[in-house]
């Protein structure tokens, strides 16, 4: 009898720690599910206001090409701008011609204060992509330097120029270049003789968040 009694006991002992152990578990569960439902959230608030600044940022630079009457085509995404007009270069040549520099004169400080709207549109932008860019038949093999070469002028000129937030904005600028391999073929050697700004906006990710 002693000996049932004894057994009992360690049966509810065994049985009582189980269903501890379990309740812990779940409990820890509930509580990681919460903090991702809330991490998640937070990210999805995050990307939100990201696109909102984006949109911001090139709205402001689409009015100020309009209002200086600068033809141009603006990719919503990425904030790409292919130049209708306004840039030219010679075949084989990276140098900027007179009206080159007095459109970058009009250019660079719409740029600038699209940027600098505020701080969250200048947190926005990591950098300032200038890519230049070489016809096919450019460059004597040499195409990627000639590009190269198109986007330091440009990324030259600006240097020597006096705008609003110049020395930010300088800090955001990127030269890159493409090969001649990568020439648009529905556009005429001229057209591809050119140079396009780009953004790269700041990315929002989980890790970002947990460094917070």
């Amino acid at each position: 009898m002693e000996n049932l009694t004894d057994s009992s006991e360690e049966l509810i002992d065994e049985t009582g720690t189980w269903l501890s152990i379990s309740d812990l578990m779940a409990g820890l569960l509930m509580v990681f599910a919460l903090l991702l439902i809330a991490t998640l959230a937070q990210l999805f608030q995050y990307q939100e206001q990201s696109k909102s600044n984006r949109v911001v940022i090139i709205e402001e630079i689409q009015k100020g090409l309009e209002k200086a009457g600068i033809e141009s085509k603006v990719d919503l995404e990425t904030g790409s701008l292919s130049l209708i007009e306004g840039l030219s270069f010679s075949n084989n040549r990276s140098s900027l011609d007179k009206s080159s520099r007095q459109f970058l004169n009009k250019l660079i400080p719409i740029y600038s204060q699209a940027i600098f709207l505020n701080e969250k549109t200048s947190e926005e932008v990591l950098h300032l992509v200038i890519e230049g860019h070489s016809a096919q038949g450019e460059g004597q093999g040499r195409a990627m330097s000639l590009s190269l070469s198109r986007a330091e002028a440009v990324t030259s000129h600006i240097e020597q120029m006096i705008f609003a937030y110049k020395g930010r904005f300088i800090e955001k600028i990127l030269p890159a270049a493409r090969g001649n391999l990568d020439a648009d073929t529905n556009l005429s050697v001229v057209q591809n003789r050119k140079v396009v700004f780009r953004f790269e906006f700041k990315s929002h990710d989980l890790t970002e968040l947990v460094g917070k």
